[in-house]
């Protein structure tokens, strides 16, 4: 878990990473954020190494908790990054209460960034194009194999050595192993905190999750404020001021609905 950035006092915003990536994604966005701010690491990667073909949602969300009880936070924003929208469904409930398991705080808001957001009791990988999907189903094992005995590294230059029995795989040439349990696992919403306001910034030239799909998802989880911006699936990368920008608005509760 990378440390506590930003200034001001109110709500932390916990940022949660997408596939194959690990929390080192957020690090140009959390040069620009005025929020307060902690980057972690989901189970199979960096100095949380785990069996990628073992890893489930359960572990990821148990997993952010630990991490929100570990820093003290009280107050937080949860984000997340593409397959980070698994995640926050989970945590939300147990952060609420509404699942036990988890630190009680306080959640301001919700925000997901070109995020695959499930309806309850559907698995990510229907929501995958067609032909991606067919593809998926056909090699499922196949990707359960490659996965296994894999961890992600991803560390920045100069960090420690992982210690790890498991083969470490570096984001980079080989990027693209990853746990895949969670593609095929139904999300559940119980104990999702209604209320709790949600965000969902969509990439106007997003090929992974375009527009009319992350559309679909937002409909099927009851609806979300949407802020529309002219960038890919990895604004975080090619328009890290802009997208801090918005998750900034968000903690602030000033974020407003695209027309």
């Amino acid at each position: 878990m990378s440390s506590t950035e930003g200034a001001g006092g109110g709500a932390t915003a916990v940022l949660v990473h997408g596939g194959t990536l690990t929390s080192t994604m957020w690090d140009a966005v959390r040069g620009h954020l005025a929020t307060p701010s902690i980057a972690v690491d989901l189970p199979g990667r960096r100095y949380k190494p785990a069996d990628l073909a073992e890893v489930t949602v359960d572990d990821w969300v148990a997993s952010v908790c630990d991490d929100i009880a570990g820093a003290g936070l009280d107050e937080v924003v949860l984000v997340a990054h593409s397959s980070g929208g698994y995640v926050l469904p989970g945590v939300a409930a147990r952060l609420t209460g509404g699942r036990p398991g988890g630190p009680r705080a306080t959640l301001r808001a919700l925000v997901f960034v070109a995020a695959t957001v499930p309806a309850d009791g559907r698995s990510p990988a229907e929501y995958l194009r067609e032909d991606i999907r067919t593809l998926a189903l056909e090699t499922r094992d196949a990707m359960v194999e490659r996965a296994r005995g894999c961890t992600i590294g991803g560390l920045r230059p100069g960090e420690p050595a992982i210690e790890t029995e498991l083969e470490v795989v570096e984001n980079g040439p080989r990027m693209g192993v990853e746990a895949p349990r969670p593609l095929f696992e139904p999300v559940s919403w119980v104990g999702f905190p209604a209320a709790v306001p949600r965000t969902y910034v969509r990439g106007l030239r997003d090929k992974v999750i375009p527009p009319e799909l992350a559309g679909q998802m937002i409909a099927d989880m009851g609806g979300a404020t949407v802020v529309d911006f002219d960038a890919g699936h990895r604004s975080y990368e090619t328009h890290a001021a802009e997208l801090a920008a918005i998750i900034d608005q968000c903690c602030a509760g000033r974020v407003s609905t695209t027309p």
